[in-house]
């Protein structure tokens, strides 16, 4: 009985402090560190170059299933004005209201969902959310929300941000309880490659929503990598620990 109770004492002991170590803050890490398990490209969305698809409904591409937002956001209107001009735009805005817990996605309006476009070069084709019609009646491609929800949780992600001009874009990390890990702030970046990591290994990374305020061409993403956890050398010596309790414990009950 006493075995017993050094033994739960030792896991507990592991358990704890590994908890808290995995319960820090996410980092941002080199796109190509990442080890990737799952990667969509979004190259069968679209075939030929500089063509377009309006995709209605819920999209499952690479393992990963992508909507507008998760039931329990509620959509609403943001504008914004345009660089130079009186004019403003029109952005979807999930800022009010949480996900609920499974992280439920839901589709927009039939034509206000989802929607890709082939570049024209290597990378091809990438994934936008379309957004609410602007008054002026202009294109209102990449002005939308994007939502996914992965497979199964992980430690990392990592996108490539399509005509990004130095506009305003949250990305919105959540854990499978509709609970929110981070909103990271990517306001002012230019196109390329992005990475984020949650410190300590913590694989609670269960969803994403991105939207912007980008009135320039709108936002679009493409070359999306999930990363499963990899045990930090801190998270490990830690459980090490815990395993050397329970071998000493166990010497002293014989």
């Amino acid at each position: 009985m006493k075995f017993k109770r050094q033994l739960l004492a030792a896991l507990l002991c592991g358990g704890l402090s590994l908890g808290q170590a995995w319960a820090g803050a996410t980092q941002e890490v080199a796109y190509g560190s990442l080890t990737a398990t799952t990667t969509v490209t979004f190259s069968e969305l679209v075939a030929s170059p500089f063509d377009a698809v309006l995709i209605d409904g819920l999209l499952s591409s690479g393992g990963v299933q992508f909507g507008e937002r998760f039931v329990g956001q509620e959509l609403a209107v943001a504008k914004a004005p345009r660089p130079g001009a009186i004019a403003q735009d029109w952005f979807d805005d999930l800022t009010f209201g949480s996900p609920t817990a499974g992280l439920t996605l839901m589709a927009g309006a039939l034509g206000a969902n989802l929607g890709a476009y082939h570049y024209g070069d290597a990378h091809g084709a990438a994934l936008a959310g379309i957004g609410p019609q602007n008054t002026d009646g202009s294109d209102p491609f990449g002005f939308g929300a994007i939502s996914a929800r992965f497979a199964a949780p992980v430690s990392g992600l990592g996108l490539q941000l399509r005509d990004s001009d130095g506009g305003a874009i949250t990305l919105s990390l959540y854990r499978n309880d509709g609970s929110l890990i981070e909103a990271l702030d990517l306001s002012g970046r230019s196109d390329g490659f992005y990475a984020f990591s949650r410190t300590g290994g913590a694989a609670d990374i269960a969803g994403f929503t991105l939207t912007n305020r980008d009135s320039y061409y709108g936002v679009a993403i493409d070359n999306l990598v999930l990363a499963a956890p990899v045990p930090e050398p801190a998270s490990a010596a830690l459980a090490l620990g815990g395993l050397l309790v329970l071998v000493a414990a166990r010497r002293r009950a014989r």
